[in-house]
């Protein structure tokens, strides 16, 4: 069984920052040297966190002036501590990272001064069964096996509070994206994670469908509100059967906002070209895969948090474009 993921294990995980690098993890369309370029935290090699992140990465080098290196993750909760450690200037990041990151609350142990930049999609990872499962509610899954992708990821930060606000107590057990689907065909877990970007499944979970039919649990209303007043980032998302054929019906399921943050070092300058590099260019990062559809600069702040600080390069990008909120705080 792997143990929750703790301080002790993200420094490890920095410690090791050199040594990964020097292993292949930085992405080879990107490959220039980290200490001359600006480093980006993504997700799982093979994730949709990772291959946006990529992309983003990629775009931005081929549009501006900076360099960029992708590096791979275990998610936004690691992102986090990694911004928090001068480790990365961005880094992908869900809305479920921001308020235990910025409040300094487990698994960080210390407040992570942090920025939003953008938001780029929203993820749907709700609990999904097999399809002949026995397990037909969230209470069913009392004392059975759950595997939501890495520790370190937003997936399994969110999966925690969803099960806090279920009132349901499983054995988790963590592994990457392949491995927990790898785990749910073998009938090793019982439950793992959905992966879809705004009702759009992943590659990963259309490969698995192939050979393994899957079900959703269905999220009541009630758990969904709790969540929310533990982790005001737990977002209700909604599946359609136009994009996932599998259901017969909308049906809402637990979800989150992608958001790119950045070390608030980065200057104003920086981040503007960041902004103006994606969105400028929506359409070219949109065809590089279904992960990029919700590349869009109006997308791109309507999905910024409340309460979180905003970049003020990013503020400038939006105040521009004439899509800028005004309950949004743009940091000092």
């Amino acid at each position: 069984m792997t143990k929750d993921y703790s301080i002790s294990r993200r420094e490890t995980l920095l410690g090791s920052l050199g040594l990964a690098a020097a292993a292949g993890m930085l992405i080879p369309s990107t490959s220039v040297l980290a200490q001359q370029a600006k480093r980006w935290g993504s997700s799982s090699i093979g994730s949709t966190g990772y291959v946006i992140i990529e992309a983003l990465a990629s775009t931005v080098n081929k549009h501006t002036k900076l360099k960029n290196s992708s590096m791979a993750t275990s998610g936004g909760a690691e992102n986090m501590a990694l911004i928090g450690e001068g480790q990365l200037e961005f880094c992908q990041t869900t809305s479920t990272d921001w308020q235990p990151a910025v409040n300094g609350e487990k698994p960080y142990g210390k407040k992570i001064d942090v920025n939003q930049v953008l938001a780029y999609t929203v993820f749907n990872c709700t609990p999904m069964v097999r399809a002949d499962s026995p397990i037909k509610t969230l209470a069913d899954l009392e004392g059975k096996r759950c595997m939501p992708s890495p520790a370190g990821s937003s997936t399994a930060a969110m999966w925690r509070v969803l099960f806090e606000a279920a009132g349901v107590k499983v054995n988790w057990t963590y592994g990457s994206w392949r491995e927990s689907y790898d785990a749910l065909r073998a009938g090793a877990v019982d439950c793992i994670p959905s992966l879809f970007t705004n009702s759009r499944p992943a590659p990963i979970l259309t490969e698995l469908e192939a050979t393994t039919p899957v079900r959703i649990l269905p999220v009541p209303e009630d758990v969904m509100k709790k969540a929310q007043a533990i982790n005001p980032g737990v977002v209700s998302g909604e599946l359609n059967p136009t994009d996932w054929k599998t259901i017969d019906k909308p049906m809402n399921v637990a979800s989150f906002s992608g958001i790119l943050a950045c070390h608030p070092k980065m200057s104003e300058q920086d981040v503007y070209d960041v902004c103006k590099a994606i969105f400028d260019n929506a359409a070219e990062v949109q065809s590089i895969g279904k992960q990029l559809k919700d590349i869009d600069a109006k997308f791109g702040a309507r999905y910024l948090m409340t309460g979180f600080k905003v970049h003020p390069g990013a503020a400038k990008y939006f105040k521009e474009k004439g899509i800028w909120r005004d309950e949004l705080t743009i940091a000092s």
